[in-house]
Parts: structure tokens; sequence; C-alpha cells
């Protein structure tokens, strides 16, 4: 009899909660071919089965979820299975005002990425594959340090030019211009100041560019609210002069006040939450692309012909 006994190394990782390292063994036995110990057929076959049982007892399995022998190779979701409403219920038991809006497997294995709103803000959060644990914060790709976190709600966030109210809107460039860009800034956001120098760039590269400037004032900036409020006054009678004005607040000057639309200022707050501009500066395109931050002008361009 042969006895060949041969261990595996590292394979293909399985879908499983224990650790991806899998030892398998593999025992080929013939039976055609006596043991040359000077045992008699029947010896050797005893001897056989007695070597086969101790060498599996001291095999470390290779651990797996799924059904049969094949368990769960390289697909994870070939085994774990999660329906949106499963994981609305989930979350309405966290919290009855999330609103989950989609669930996908996440870039990390036996993780699901669900995406979700709150307060009229896109949340993504991370639910194991037994559904009892949840992660919330940022997943970061090591490898290639990105945050994958933010660039998933980055990419889900959006937002229907339709729904933007223009009534309080500056307007920069051509009034007539066929490409579109909305602009939802703060008068006393830096980082607003810095993409509006960037948007008055591209709008002298741009001729067909008109941007729509929607003054957010936020929580953050104790003056941000009157100085909305006073810009916005002053752009129904002279809309070069509130451009004036809030480029001179970008640069800390002076903003004179102005008591003809008081009380604008918290409507134009509701109007961010509800739009979903957490943050400013903030862009929305034609398409319904929402960005958060102050961006390059090449970027923005670039998603300007899309």
């Amino acid at each position: 009899m042969t006895l060949q006994r041969q261990v595996s190394g590292r394979g293909s990782v399985p879908c499983s909660t224990f650790p991806r390292w899998t030892v398998g063994t593999i025992l080929v036995v013939s039976l055609a071919e006596p043991m040359k110990t000077g045992m008699n057929e029947g010896d050797t076959s005893m001897r056989a089965i007695f070597l086969v049982l101790a060498m599996l007892g001291f095999a470390l399995p290779a651990f797996g979820f799924g059904t049969g022998a094949q368990g769960c190779s390289g697909d994870c979701t070939a085994c774990h299975k999660v329906s949106l409403s499963e994981v609305k219920e989930i979350f309405r038991n966290i919290d009855p005002q999330l609103e989950v809006l989609e669930v996908a497997p996440a870039p990390a294995r036996s993780l699901y990425q669900v995406t979700m709103k709150q307060g009229g803000q896109l949340r993504i959060a991370y639910l194991d594959f037994s559904k009892n644990y949840l992660l919330a914060g940022q997943l970061i790709d090591i490898k290639n340090k990105r945050d994958l976190t933010r660039d998933n709600i980055e990419d889900a966030a959006t937002v229907n030019p339709a729904d933007i109210p223009l009534e309080h809107a500056l307007i920069a460039g051509n009034p007539k211009g066929s490409k579109v860009l909305y602009l939802f800034s703060d008068p006393e956001c830096p980082f607003c100041g810095t993409l509006h120098k960037t948007v008055l760039e591209l709008i002298q590269e741009e001729p067909e560019l008109k941007v729509y400037i929607l003054l957010i004032p936020l929580d953050i900036h104790p003056d941000a609210l009157w100085k909305s409020e006073a810009i916005i006054c002053t752009s129904k009678k002279d809309p070069k002069a509130a451009l004036a004005m809030l480029e001179g607040s970008y640069e800390k000057k002076e903003v004179p006040r102005s008591a003809c639309v008081v009380g604008l200022g918290p409507e134009l707050k509701k109007i961010g939450r509800r739009l979903g501009i957490g943050m400013t500066p903030s862009l929305a395109f034609a398409d319904g692309k929402l960005l958060a931050g102050a961006r390059e002008k090449e970027e923005i361009r670039k998603l300007l012909k899309r």
C-alpha cells in the first residue's frame, strides 16, 4: 500500500468570520499495493484505516459557510443574503429617523455597506454578515491610501436641480449661458472664498457658464446669517453690488447691514438641510451630481462637460 500526505498552504480565501488562513490535508491511499512490512493483507488493511483516521484527527479543517463540501469560496454573496426591507427594519429599531436608501456588499469582506440619510445628510455604515454588529466610521484602503467611506458618500450624493430654489440666488457669469453650475456658499467660510476665486477664473475661461450662488449660513459662523440677508437684500436692487459684498466678506472687509429681508436667514438654513447640503462650499451640476468642499478648476470643468 502506498500512502501519501500533502498539506496545502494559504489557498483561496473563504467567506468566513475566522482568520483567512486555511490548512487542508489531502490523503491518497492506494490499497492495491501491500505495505512492505511483512504484515499480511488483512493486517495491512487495518493498518491503513488506522493511519487514515489518525492523520485526519490531526488535520486542521478549512472553515467556510454554506452547504455541501464546496462551501463559500470567492463570492461571499453566494452564501450571505440580505434584503433592503430587512436592513430597514434593523435600522428602524436603532433610530426611526434613519432612512435607509441602499444596501450592497462593502469593499471589505464580511460586511454590508448601508447608505442612509439622517437629517437630510448622507451617511454610510457597515453591517456584518451576521447582522448583529454595526460599524460606524471610515473604511480606509491602506494600500491606495483612500477613504472609501468618503468616496462612496460622494458617489451617492445627488440633488435634483429642479428642487433648488433660485428666488434668492445670486448670478455670476453669463446669465443666458448653456452650462449651469450651482454654488452653495457661506459669506464667512474661508474655503468658500477659495472656491469662489476658482469659479471666477472658470467663468473667464468658459463664456457659456452661468453660476447660481446660493447662500447657506452655517451655525458655526455667527455673522453669516445677517450677512447673507444683507447680501441678498442688496441683490434685489443691484446684483453686481451684491457679488462685490460677498467677495468683500471673503476678504474680511466690512459688510453693511440691511434690514429688508430680516428673517430670511433661518429659511436659507432649512433649504440647505432639505437639499442635503452639509458642508460649504458645495457644488451641484446640471446632472444632479453634488460635490462637497473646495475643488480644483479642472475637476469642475470636467464635470461640466458630462
